[in-house]
């Protein structure tokens, strides 16, 4: 069993449970190299993905944590639990979660989950103030962990007619801000070999921003 003061520090200022349902609507949609009751694993390991991660972020001056590592039953169970598919959920047997902080503080978090040996979801969930004051780290966040978990290949497929992420981020919150949904989400859309979705929700803190990757 992990130590709470460790787990607290992972989920500091992010609501596990307001993520989860994000991802339960985006993993049965996956397609591509799944088979009912299947999750279509991604072709990278956590520590090497991990590590990617943290080197990329530091060059843009944003802080991420060592990978805390939750196996036992218990915990899996309660901070893995992403899918709502059961026989998909049971295969998720371990997860990393990594906290994330610039210079105004914590930013949130990046949950990878799958087995011990290849994650099969990575969900990256960042809190905004009501001003929006860390907007610039929120794409960057999303555009380094794209580029790391699928390709540097944006220009080249322009996912949904967007010319950059930076666009359909702008898109998403200008949607969101005209709506009284308290979620507006992007379709799943396909990038190089893998998927990915991007979610805005309003909660009490001001906004919950959500990048989801799978293959």
């Amino acid at each position: 069993m992990v130590p709470k003061k460790y787990l607290y520090g992972i989920i500091a200022g992010i609501a596990i449970a307001a993520v989860a349902v994000a991802v339960i609507e985006f993993l049965p949609m996956m397609g591509n190299g799944s088979t009912s009751g299947q999750v279509a694993f991604l072709d990278f390991t956590y520590d090497e993905e991990n590590t990617d991660l943290k080197t990329r972020l530091a060059s843009y001056h944003i802080n991420m944590t060592k990978p805390i590592r939750l196996s036992s039953t218990a915990d899996v169970a309660q901070y893995c639990n992403f899918i709502v598919d059961p026989k998909k959920q049971a295969l998720v047997t371990y997860c990393t979660s990594t906290v994330l902080k610039n210079s105004q503080g914590t930013l949130g978090d990046i949950t990878m989950v799958g087995t011990p040996d290849v994650p099969g979801l990575v969900v990256v969930a960042l809190q905004s103030n009501p001003l929006m004051s860390n907007y610039g780290d929120i794409k960057t966040v999303f555009g380094v962990v794209l580029n790391s978990t699928i390709c540097s290949c944006w220009d080249k497929e322009d996912p949904d007619g967007f010319p950059t992420l930076s666009a359909l981020v702008d898109k998403l919150r200008d949607t969101h801000l005209q709506t009284k949904d308290p979620t507006t989400s992007t379709r799943t859309l396909p990038l190089g070999n893998k998927q990915f979705r991007v979610e805005l929700t309003t909660n009490d803190s001001g906004y919950l921003w959500k990048l989801l990757v799978a293959k």
